[in-house]
């Protein structure tokens, strides 16, 4: 049997009036503390194949209600969309996180690894959006 067969339908329903719960930058952060705590400083990969926006906790970009619109660029460009600036800081700070040579910037801190241990791991993160 392929794995592709055995996928079923989300048994979970979702009120016509909301967006599904995608909770992506949540999963991500999970993912990329998992590779940090089981593949420290090695380079390993997350994929991540998402089917819409995040709707659900730290990285959310929309609202789950449908009622509110998504963001179009001019929203963007006049700075009136309220939860673009909060996504951006969340996924800086985990790219922060996780980037390779990331210091804290703060005096006597030489080395990347001496602020962040994970921070020589060179992890790659491809996100897929379909």
């Amino acid at each position: 049997e392929s794995i592709l067969e055995d996928l079923r339908k989300d048994p979970w329903p979702v009120p016509s009036d909301k967006r599904v719960a995608r909770c992506t930058g949540c999963a991500l952060s999970v993912a990329t503390s998992l590779l940090d705590l089981a593949l420290p400083r090695r380079g390993a990969r997350v994929m991540m194949f998402v089917g819409g926006p995040c709707t659900s906790g730290p990285g959310a970009i929309v609202s789950r209600l449908k009622t509110e619109d998504m963001r179009s660029h001019a929203d963007l460009a006049r700075n009136a969309e309220p939860l673009h600036k909060p996504a951006c800081e969340f996924y800086a700070s985990l790219a922060k996180r996780h980037a390779v040579g990331a210091t804290s910037g703060g005096k006597g801190s030489s080395s990347a690894a001496a602020v962040n241990p994970s921070a020589t791991s060179c992890h790659a993160v491809d996100v897929f959006a379909c």
